[in-house]
């Protein structure tokens, strides 16, 4: 839908305040740089890191890096990982792979195992969209093992109405998002039995893809149109917890050894995990910052309701005030408040009554989350020595860590805790 910002429709402005509306960088009717308030520092870091100076790709990386992007949930990883991407991604720089995990997988069912799948898909999707011919004996190889399968064959037979040759099946398979997403389902036949030939060779798969890489490197420099390849995923915090910590933990070789620059985005609480696992020392963590909520930055907060919603016809001053503060400094969650107020109030104009009932409504189904411990580290205010079993009070936000102190979220910090 083509919508016209600030919207003034009070049935559109509950649709662009909620969590799943997307935004993009690039439009300056809505979206709002943080960085004079929140700062460069993480991103001039990753850009040091991929070799990045005065605009260019100064040389090739000694190392294939493997870049961690992390923050609490709404922070803003999605937005600033695409604001990312659509620098690198240019010829004097990388032909960079974005991917959205939730948009090309069922995250729920995400397992280790299907990384390659999803690099290798995405990989084709990005050079048949930019018109590469790109044909690899060894990427061939790899997709012959996966469609020699029995199961495979018949399921996407029949499912996919594909004509499984040996040259053209998986791409076809890999170009049809629609397809390629049903196939990896819960109890997919064709997941199951793709996630089990990548268990039994790992490394010789990713051995023929870092072929195949080092084929596309070379073409692509031929061509002009980037001097390494790289990729951007966008995790999921719907991605089960346990299943991030089996990637990035105990078999972070299959990140590893992937001959290419890759940027991750993964949940506050997944980034413990990954600190603290010796297998996994050769990720370059970095952390997105909340912004902090002083006066200097409520203006800009402000802002960022503004441009999606018209604030005069939908907010008055001091509701706008006290959504700003409950918020935390937490965009995603300024713009939960604001939206859940919206649906208080049917879309008229909310009041700082409706705000706070907005606010209290989402602080009570936070603390639901939490059990007897959780409070009981909630009330002795002990953030710092939280066990790794409870860093889950960062994804349920009860506590957040701005300008490096850990504290209550002001969601529930009235509540009685």
């Amino acid at each position: 839908m083509n919508y016209k910002f600030p919207i003034t429709n009070r049935f559109q402005a509950r649709t662009v305040t909620e969590s799943s509306f997307e935004i993009s960088p690039t439009d300056s009717r809505i979206y709002v740089s943080l960085d004079r308030v929140r700062g460069r520092e993480y991103i001039e870091r990753i850009k040091y890191n991929l070799n990045i100076d005065k605009h260019q790709v100064q040389e090739l990386t000694g190392s294939f890096e493997k870049i961690v992007l992390s923050g609490h949930k709404g922070c803003g990883k999605s937005i600033e990982l695409k604001r990312l991407q659509n620098y690198v991604d240019d010829s004097i720089r990388y032909f960079s792979v974005f991917i959205d995990i939730e948009k090309e997988f069922p995250v729920a069912d995400f397992m280790p195992e299907d990384l390659l799948v999803i690099l290798i898909s995405s990989l084709l999707i990005k050079t048949g969209e930019e018109s590469i011919n790109f044909d690899s004996v060894d990427l061939n190889d790899i997709l012959y093992k996966w469609l020699s399968a029995e199961t495979v064959k018949k399921e996407l037979e029949e499912a996919c109405l594909i004509d499984l040759s040996r040259d053209a099946a998986f791409l076809k398979f890999a170009k049809n998002k629609s397809a390629f997403k049903s196939a990896f389902l819960p109890g997919s036949k064709i997941a199951e039995t793709i996630r089990e030939i990548n268990r039994k060779n790992p490394f010789l798969l990713i051995d023929k893809f870092n072929a195949a890489l080092y084929e596309l490197r070379f073409q692509l420099r031929e061509l002009g149109r980037g001097k390494d390849i790289m990729f951007i995923i966008d995790g999921s915090p719907k991605i089960p917890i346990a299943n991030y910590k089996r990637l990035f933990c105990e078999n972070s070789y299959l990140i590893k050894g992937i001959d290419a620059n890759i940027v991750f985005s993964v949940p506050v609480n997944a980034c413990f995990d990954i600190k603290g696992a010796p297998s996994a020392d050769f990720f370059k963590i970095f952390k997105l910052p909340v912004v902090p909520v002083t006066p200097k930055t409520v203006s800009l907060l402000a802002q960022v309701v503004d441009n999606r919603i018209d604030a005069d016809s939908f907010l008055e001053k001091d509701a706008l005030d006290y959504c700003i503060e409950k918020s935390g400094g937490c965009v995603g969650q300024l713009m939960q408040i604001v939206n859940r107020a919206l649906v208080i109030s049917l879309g008229q104009k909310i009041t700082k009554e409706t705000a706070v009932k907005s606010a209290d409504e989402l602080g009570r189904e936070i603390l639901e989350l939490l059990d007897a411990e959780h409070l009981k580290l909630l009330a002795e205010r002990k953030f710092d020595i939280m066990n790794a079993e409870k860093f889950d009070l960062f994804t349920y936000l009860a506590v957040i860590e701005v300008d490096g102190k850990r504290k209550i979220n002001p969601l529930i910090e009235d509540m009685g805790i």
